[in-house]
């Protein structure tokens, strides 16, 4: 058996100790010590344990907004870090090397996984990578919480011949694929329901018996919060009074046109992260929900892509060219010329040979902003059918909505606080314009998006712009932070002084590797073979 044999199916001798990138409060100095990784002992895994060992991790922003926030970070629920610090990265492809009692039959050394980050045990979130420390070290332990949770076990098992790249990749792009599947109601349930209307009360109360209805004027409104708000003939003053009334899941369904145009003050941060909706689109329920019903990108329509030259803008492009039945259409813009040039190099072809055509748009290209915006208006006269934001800016919400076509999604992708007010044209959501946000992935999502990979559907190394190895993490993190590669880093834990290179310099910098890498330098699973069977 060859070493790397040996180290597939986990079989080597284990150190007495390990390294991982710890961190102990906020800012950059608080990630290791002195600049490095920390030592710790390599235990056995207690009886509710288990031990893996990390074989590939992504680097992701949200690890940058934990070093950015420290304790306060949501997340981590005031977790004092400077004495129980955690491991950041949860972007991970894993080994399993020992078990504990509890879990013998149950795990094997040499099985592979990877992780679903959002873990929930007993109705409570303890993500990895953020309560439970993460897979930024060469090893980690899960117990009870990540192997039987409120969910089942949050591990979803790697084929052999999966790369670890590939494998370790699939976590994001299930956030990415979970923005095209959202399930969400799209008429009134059971709970605390409002319309609000001067006319037709009756067939009101025959329709929705369980509702509270008050006049225009808002005379005898109750206190509290609603899950649904039904207003036909909507004006701004009523939808301003009452978006702050709808709770968390709740909806808003803004029935035929506006009495009067105006804008009305949103929160997208709501939006995203709390799932409020506004529905328009139509004169009654039925045809509202008709108009909503979209989640996906349309089949054979225009899609445009605010800000979506970073790594994860990369992924919803690749995933626009490479679906089937995807759009037609697909526009790209980015401040940044040089990474849409890695768009245009990476998906150019790919996108030629399925029919699609490929526009990328910067600010440079043009001799003011208002003949950019010409330009995108131009290429879709009629509107987008789909636009999707990756900037994380609020104020950029009334500018995709002006793109879009009537019956469009607006897709908030990038995650903004919520208390990001943006001002929308009361008349785009009565035209049907869905605003949609989400964060995070569902294990379903993972679970799909690792089915693709396997069945060579998805090739998500074509993410990644740069490796290293664990020496190089908090280089790598630095780097995702000033967006120094126009793509993914994933870094190699077993490999600890392999330097931080993009993957444009792979062949000059590492020989072994050439011949291995795919076309435009695209990382590959022979290239991460290559590498493995030189250096571990």
């Amino acid at each position: 058996m060859s070493t790397l044999q040996e180290y597939k199916a986990a079989r080597g001798t284990l150190p007495p100790q390990y390294y991982a990138w710890q961190i102990f409060g906020s800012g950059f100095e608080n990630v290791g010590k002195e600049g490095k990784p920390v030592t710790l002992p390599l235990r056995d895994p207690a009886d509710n344990e288990i031990m893996l060992r990390v074989d590939a991790l992504g680097l992701c922003q949200s690890d940058i907004k934990i070093i950015s926030q420290g304790s306060k970070h949501a997340r981590l629920r005031g977790r004092d870090l400077a004495n129980d610090p955690t491991v950041l990265g949860h972007e991970c492809a894993a080994t399993v090397v020992k078990v504990g009692r509890n879990w013998e039959g149950r795990f094997k050394p040499g099985e592979r996984y990877i992780v679903q980050a959002d873990i929930y045990y007993r109705g409570v979130g303890y993500a990895f990578g953020y309560l439970i420390p993460g897979g930024l070290g060469q090893y980690c332990y899960l117990d009870e919480r990540a192997l039987d949770g409120d969910e089942g076990c949050y591990l979803l098992p790697v084929k052999p011949e999966t790369g670890y790249s590939q494998a370790a990749l699939s976590e994001p792009w299930a956030c990415v694929e979970m923005s095209y599947n959202l399930i969400e109601r799209m008429e009134p349930g059971d709970g605390d329901v409002l319309v609000v209307t001067d006319i037709e009360i009756e067939q009101w109360r025959a329709d929705l018996p369980n509702a509270r209805i008050v006049p225009r004027a808002l005379d005898g409104l109750p206190e509290g919060q609603f899950d649904d708000i039904v207003i036909p003939l909507p004006s701004p003053e009523i939808v301003d009074a009452l978006a702050p009334r709808l709770r968390k899941k709740g909806i808003m369904y803004l029935l035929g046109f506006p009495v009067v145009d105006g804008t009305v003050s949103l929160d997208i941060g709501r939006i995203h992260y709390e799932d409020v909706r506004y529905y328009g689109g139509g004169n009654d329920l039925e045809s509202v929900k008709q108009s909503n019903s979209r989640h996906d990108l349309l089949e054979g329509g225009e899609a445009l892509f605010m800000g979506a030259g970073g790594p994860m803008g990369q992924m919803h492009v690749q995933r626009a060219i490479e679906i089937p039945m995807g759009p037609e259409l697909v526009v790209v813009t980015d401040l940044d010329r040089g990474r849409l040039d890695h768009i245009e190099r990476r998906f150019g072809d790919i996108a030629k040979n399925k029919g699609v055509q490929l526009v990328t748009l910067a600010p440079s290209q043009f001799d003011s902003p208002e003949k950019m915006d010409a330009h995108i208006r131009e290429l879709a006269r009629g509107g987008y059918d789909d636009v999707i934001v990756m900037a994380p800016v609020a104020k950029l919400v009334p500018q995709a909505m002006s793109y879009a076509a009537d019956n469009a999604v607006v897709n908030v992708f990038a995650g903004v606080g919520i208390g990001s007010m943006a001002d929308i044209a009361l008349r785009d959501l009565c035209r049907g314009i869905k605003i949609i946000g989400s964060s995070g992935s569902r294990i379903s999502d993972l679970r799909k998006v690792l089915e693709m990979v396997e069945r060579n559907e998805l090739n998500t190394n074509l993410s990644i712009a740069a490796i290293g190895g664990l020496n190089a993490a908090r280089e790598g993190l630095e780097g995702v932070n000033t967006a120094r590669f126009p793509g993914k880093t994933v870094i190699y834990p077993q490999i600890p002084d392999l330097p931080l290179m993009p993957v444009e310099e792979v062949e000059a910098r590492l020989p072994e590797l050439r011949g291995k890498m795919g076309p435009h330098a695209a990382w590959t699973k022979e290239a991460e073979q290559a590498l493995l069977e030189k250096y571990v």
